[in-house]
C-alpha cells in the first residue's frame, strides 16, 4: 500500500511545492519545505530530500521558483525559494487541472468527500 501511496504523491509534487510557496509569506529553505509540506499532511506522505530537491531545481529552471544563497560567505549558506508571477500561472493551471481529476474522480467513485 505504501507503494501506491508514493507514486500518488509524486505525481503532484508540483503542485504541492508551488501552492506552499503561494501560501509563503517569504522564501522557504529547502528543509523546511520539507518539514512544512509534512505538517500540512499530518506525516501521511514522506516527502524525502531526493525528491524535493531535485524537483526545485527543474521548477527553477522552468522559471516557476525562484532561488537564492542567503548567508554570509564563510558561514552555513542556505538556498531559499520564492515563487515568481510564471510560477502562480502554473499553480492556476495545475490546480484546475486537479480539480477537474477530482471531479472525475467523484463521479466514477459515486461518493462525496
Amino acid at each position: 500500500m505504501v507503494g501506491r501511496i508514493d507514486q500518488m504523491r509524486k505525481g503532484t509534487t508540483t503542485l504541492v511545492l508551488l501552492k506552499l510557496l503561494a501560501d509563503a509569506e517569504e522564501p522557504v529553505h529547502g528543509y523546511e519545505i520539507i518539514q512544512r509540506l509534512e505538517a500540512r499532511c499530518e506525516g501521511f506522505f514522506r516527502f524525502r530530500e531526493g525528491l524535493i530537491y531535485p524537483r526545485l531545481n527543474e521548477l527553477e529552471k522552468r522559471g516557476w521558483i525562484e532561488g537564492r544563497w542567503i548567508g554570509e560567505p564563510g558561514t552555513r549558506r542556505r538556498k531559499v525559494y520564492a515563487i515568481t508571477r510564471a510560477g502562480l500561472q502554473q499553480l492556476d493551471a495545475e490546480l484546475a487541472q486537479w480539480k477537474g481529476f477530482c471531479r472525475a474522480m467523484r463521479q466514477l467513485l459515486r461518493t462525496v468527500f
